[in-house]
């Protein structure tokens, strides 16, 4: 560049233009480079479309997509520089420590974002599986990058980043398609507990939602202070467990009372002593 301001200053074009011609065609099959990158570049991003599509979630395939967008651009511009006769030292110099701040500042992002990729790829639930993870719970309407959001049974909406959602313990409801509904029932222990268990069993019976090639059990559980506690057990579809259960509580209620069995409850006996006069 230098010589090339010389030659104009002395007057000698010739010279000038000998200086930066070889520079101009540079620059143009640097552009020539930069449009056949730029459809190599969505040539292998349509590539990866059609590999991993069909195997993985479509917020994973996209960003994979996006990611390998942004890696072959930065290697075709690395490329078009190197070629131009510039050093790249410094560009990757400048690139690694705006990275650098970057991913510190962004450090809790970038968590949640490699749990989300995590929870896409090993799929511990899907869109539509009613999941716990600690104290809330949902059914799970989107999977993101970096938040999942899940609907409340009461019909609220619940955002939990992933990163925490993919290092801490969940219990996925909707993973199996049948379910054990278990019922604690309490009894007096003036009851028979075998007059009891035909009772309950007789209520399985009756119950069209209960499936007949699980077994239905009926258990002693334990003697309490005030019961003798019962625990009843059958299985149903998943998508019949909550009706099930709410159901056969009620049916237990009446079933109790027709057959003269009590239910127990705690009560109390207070005395009030009068003072002496």
């Amino acid at each position: 560049m230098v010589k090339f301001i010389e030659a104009l200053q002395e007057g000698d074009i010739s010279d000038a233009a000998a200086i930066v011609w070889p520079f101009i065609m540079k620059l143009i099959v640097a552009f020539v480079i930069f449009m056949v990158g730029r459809k190599v570049i969505r040539w292998v991003r349509k590539l990866i479309v059609k590999a991993v599509t069909p195997r993985l979630e479509p917020a994973v395939s996209g960003f994979l997509q996006s990611g390998a967008g942004v890696l072959l651009n930065l290697v075709l511009i690395f490329a078009i520089v190197e070629y131009l006769g510039f050093s790249t030292a410094s560009l990757v110099t400048v690139l690694g420590s705006a990275g650098l701040a970057i991913g510190l500042a962004l450090q809790g992002s970038l968590s949640n974002l490699a749990g989300g990729v995590l929870l896409l790829v090993n799929k511990p639930f899907s869109i539509g599986d009613y999941i716990v993870a600690g104290s809330l719970e949902g059914t799970v309407r989107t999977i993101g990058i970096c938040y999942t959001k899940l609907t409340t049974p009461d019909n609220r909406t619940v955002i939990l980043p992933n990163g925490s959602l993919s290092n801490s313990n969940l219990v996925n409801v909707s993973a199996q398609p049948e379910r054990r509904v278990d019922i604690v029932v309490p009894i007096s222990y003036d009851d028979d507990i075998r007059e009891v268990r035909k009772m309950l069993l007789s209520l399985a019976d009756k119950d069209e939602r209960i499936l007949r090639g699980q077994p239905v059990e009926v258990y002693t559980k334990e003697f309490g202070e005030d019961s003798i506690n019962m625990v009843f057990r059958f299985w149903v579809k998943k998508d019949n467990y909550w009706p099930a259960f709410f159901e056969m509580q009620e049916n237990i209620r009446y079933g109790m009372l027709e057959n003269g069995f009590t239910i127990p409850f705690r009560q109390v006996d207070v005395s009030i002593k009068s003072p002496d006069r």
